[in-house]
């Protein structure tokens, strides 16, 4: 592209150089001219379009970053990708995942909020499914559950979402209220490893071990994600039991919610950690 450019600047020059011919030479030169003209025209045309196309394929870029893992090498191109052609809903949720993934949870809900602030639908969802990830990080499952309660109300049929929702449930120990969130999450993406693993998990703690091990075989769970399960299944099992004991009331949910029936929404800080490390295919 920049050759382009050379040569039309380079034909411009002649045409002006060409002044000292004779003047029956002056119609043709004019018309050398007005053609090199165009040509430069067409060229700084060509060049906006690019970078249009550029700002796409950069984009494209970080994006598959992150989807193999790189969440450091993806906010540097991230820096750099704000500085020349600024910040959109997509740019900043993908700042805001690469923090909370990169371990910077702090600066990662900084920029999970201003998200929410200023966009609206399934980047709004993001933001607050960004939020809740984080509490369940902290363990704290009834502030995840209020996150993801917000998620799931903005993007209902996200099945990430739901079955998030309902793994903080079950850590919270609700576990018949996640079951609709988790079999939601089942049914919206049935080939999905994580959602299969929370609905062992949920069949598991309630009993349902049979159905639970058929699922598993079917999924083709590798056994360390199997045992991943059933240590899952107990503990959610355990929180369950400590709960009724207690005579705990419905999870908290907000007050825009309460009219609403339980929704699709979760958290998957143990099984997200398993898949990471490769317990999960």
């Amino acid at each position: 592209m920049t050759q382009g450019f050379g040569r039309a600047f380079a034909a411009v020059a002649l045409v002006l150089l060409g002044g000292c011919a004779a003047n029956d030479n002056g119609a043709a030169m004019i018309s050398q001219q007005a053609e090199a003209q165009v040509e430069l025209a067409k060229l700084r045309d060509k060049t906006a379009r690019a970078e249009y196309s550029d700002q796409a394929v950069y984009l494209g870029l970080i994006r598959k970053m992150q989807q193999e893992g790189l969440y450091f090498a993806s906010l540097a191109h991230i820096e750099v990708y704000q500085q020349r052609f600024g910040s959109g809903p997509e740019i900043l949720a993908m700042r805001a995942d690469a923090l909370r993934e990169t371990g910077q949870d702090a600066a990662a809900a900084d920029a999970y909020g201003q998200l929410a602030a200023t966009s609206q639908g399934a980047q709004a969802a993001h933001a607050h499914h960004g939020l809740g990830l984080l509490a369940g990080r902290r363990d704290d499952f009834p502030h995840a559950i209020l996150e993801l309660r917000q998620a799931s109300a903005l993007d209902p049929v996200n099945p990430q979402i739901a079955s998030d929702l309902g793994y903080a449930l079950m850590r919270a120990g609700a576990l018949q209220e996640a079951r609709v969130p988790v079999m939601q999450a089942l049914q919206l993406d049935a080939r999905n490893p994580r959602v299969i693993s929370n609905a062992a998990v949920w069949l598991m703690a309630d009993g349902k071990r049979a159905q639970a091990t058929a699922m598993m075989q079917k999924a083709a769970l590798p056994e360390a994600t199997r045992s991943a399960i059933r240590k899952e299944a107990d503990r959610v099992a355990r929180a369950a039991v400590t709960r009724d004991r207690a005579g705990a009331k419905p999870a908290a949910r907000t007050p825009a919610m309460a009219s609403q029936p339980t929704a699709i929404a979760a958290v998957q800080k143990p099984l997200t950690v398993a898949v990471q490390e490769g317990a999960t295919p």
